[in-house]
């Protein structure tokens, strides 16, 4: 059983992976909670980066399965480093950087997604808020409210 992590965990690209073992102890220094109850020790922890927008550097509290359980962040890798660290003194002698390329985390992203993207404007659904798929296309959400705007003003300048 491999312990490191996929390259991509909801649809986040992962930089650096830690298996939290026995050797590493647990505190609550920074406490996160997840549906108003607070997370506490987790096997495994993730640095990542969202594939889409640009919003940080993302610590993922993952299962043995590497399934987030919560997340926290900071502005860079070696912020959320130590972050990590106040919760799991220690682990930082634990992270393994992963080494997978942002194209290569795409692509690995669109082979478990199945290739599915819009055929108007080519965003991949993390960039997107929902996807209408018929039987040959897909078009997102952006795509159909930005053709209906343009079917509505044409329908109002005939008038």
């Amino acid at each position: 059983m491999s312990l490191a992590p996929p390259p991509v965990i909801d649809s986040a690209r992962v930089l650096h992976y830690a298996i939290v073992d026995k050797s590493i102890p647990f505190r609550t220094e920074t406490k996160l909670y997840v549906g108003g109850v607070l997370l506490g020790r987790v096997p495994r922890l993730a640095i990542c980066e969202n594939l889409g927008k640009n919003i940080g550097v993302l610590l993922f509290h993952c299962n043995n399965k590497w399934e987030v359980l919560g997340t926290s962040g900071s502005d860079s890798v070696a912020a959320t480093r130590q972050l990590a660290e106040r919760n799991y003194p220690g682990i930082g002698k634990k992270w393994v950087r992963l080494g997978t390329t942002k194209k290569a985390a795409l692509a690995y992203y669109d082979s478990l997604e199945g290739m599915r993207i819009c055929s108007f404007c080519g965003k991949r659904p993390f960039e997107v808020t929902g996807f209408v798929e018929g039987r040959r296309a897909t078009i997102c959400r952006g795509c159909i409210e930005m053709y209906y705007q343009a079917f509505c003003d044409v329908g109002t300048d005939a008038a």
